[in-house]
């Protein structure tokens, strides 16, 4: 089934609109984001005196969860698919260059695993605690090179990207719904129904691969999510997800926090943008991940917007997307 150049361009344009926009409010908590922004966060904002990591960010300029992610098209480009040694090249290249940006921005699973491996440990060992939204939040573009209606093969494809950082299972599960949802989202109209059978689905079949933990089942908190979002108003489920579900950077609680966005904006990349930017906790995250997935559904984002998130960030979106199109549609 091929893949759409205008969806492509939705979901890179639309990761990088996320992320931008949750990035100011990034880890804060519930009470200090209301202060910080009474009025809460509407459009692009520069880091505020009250950056959790102390930064110094423009408005619009986008994190690691873009910057891991567009290393991610650059490697499936430079193999012509994914390739989990090409992806460690370019990761470990990155940090090297960026010492400063990349210590305040790496997650803790990925910074123990570089840990790890630059001590000379292999990648086949390096992630195999790694529980947290390190490979869900880049995991978008594997949906490009894969289609959800193989999963076993999409599966096995995020397994290598999650290898090195977050070979768990709860992360493998986790980032494979993820991926999955953005091959569906890539290659269709917006359909609820179908995003929680493909989670259920997906999950499935990830609960097979990585290390074994003990923890909450992502199904079952996904299945409570779906009930509550039946039941609640958006103000009393985003409340919840902040109190009960959490909006933490463990896989557990991202993905139904993507989930929530998702449901709430309706496939509108922004208003998911909008909703992730005022939810406390890995706000940008889950920004980057919901509004990709919705931009890839509703690529409608304006010249304008485009034009200021790739001058800002010297990201040339058009040319990642020849190249994937290429990929996707005539490896």
């Amino acid at each position: 089934m091929k893949v759409d150049k205008n969806k492509i361009l939705g979901l890179l344009v639309g990761c990088a609109y996320g992320d931008a926009m949750g990035m100011p409010s990034e880890m804060m908590t519930r009470s200090l984001l209301r202060r910080t922004f009474p009025n809460g966060i509407h459009d692009f904002l520069p880091s505020s005196d009250n950056d959790f990591f102390g930064r110094k960010f423009r408005a619009g300029e986008v994190t690691d969860d873009t910057v891991n992610t567009l290393l991610v098209c650059d490697t499936i480009i430079e193999a012509g698919g994914f390739d989990v040694e090409e992806y460690l090249k370019m990761l470990i290249r990155w940090i090297d260059k960026n010492p400063g940006k990349s210590k305040m921005q790496i997650g803790p699973s990925t910074s123990k695993a570089i840990e790890l491996l630059k001590d000379g440990k292999s990648y086949h060992e390096s992630g195999k605690f790694g529980t947290t939204n390190g490979s869900a939040m880049k995991v978008t573009p594997i949906g490009i090179i894969e289609d959800y209606n193989d999963i076993s093969k999409l599966v096995r494809t995020v397994e290598q990207l999650c290898l090195p950082t977050h070979h768990t299972s709860i992360a493998i599960q986790g980032a494979s719904v993820i991926a999955a949802i953005a091959s569906f989202a890539l290659r269709n109209e917006y359909s609820e129904d179908v995003l929680w059978d493909l989670a259920e689905k997906t999950i499935r079949e990830g609960e097979q691969y990585g290390t074994q933990l003990p923890g909450a089942s992502l199904i079952e908190r996904l299945r409570l999510l779906r009930y509550d979002l039946n039941k609640l108003s958006d103000t009393d489920i985003i409340n919840r997800l902040e109190t009960v579900y959490g909006t933490g950077f463990e896989t557990i609680e991202t993905i139904p926090a993507v989930f929530t966005v998702i449901i709430l904006s309706g496939g509108d990349p922004i208003k998911a943008a909008n909703l992730a930017a005022n939810l406390s906790g890995d706000s940008d995250t889950i920004g980057a991940i919901s509004t990709a997935i919705c931009g890839a559904f509703n690529p409608i984002f304006s010249e304008r917007e485009i034009d200021f998130l790739e001058n800002v960030n010297q990201i040339y979106f058009d040319t990642y997307v020849e190249k994937l199109f290429q990929i996707a549609n005539y490896k």
